[in-house]
């Protein structure tokens, strides 16, 4: 047996293209998908500016990580 699965993981990186946030975004999905397949979770991007908004309300940019994604 693997372990309990109760972590998770929380990442906030700056400094980023609309390009490589895209590219990061979409590594992310496939990981999720190889790891936690029947997980869930969620995706957002967006400006520096906005960072506060995206971690405590999400917003349209939010994506949801279904399941098998």
């Amino acid at each position: 047996m693997a372990g309990k699965k109760d972590n998770v993981v929380v990442a906030v990186i700056g400094d980023l293209t609309a390009s490589q946030a895209a590219e990061l975004q979409k590594q992310i999905v496939v990981a999720k998908g190889r790891y936690a397949p029947n997980g869930r979770g969620t995706i957002a991007t967006g400006t520096r500016e906005n960072v506060g908004v995206l971690i405590q309300n999400g917003s349209t940019s939010s994506k949801r990580i279904a399941k098998n994604a």
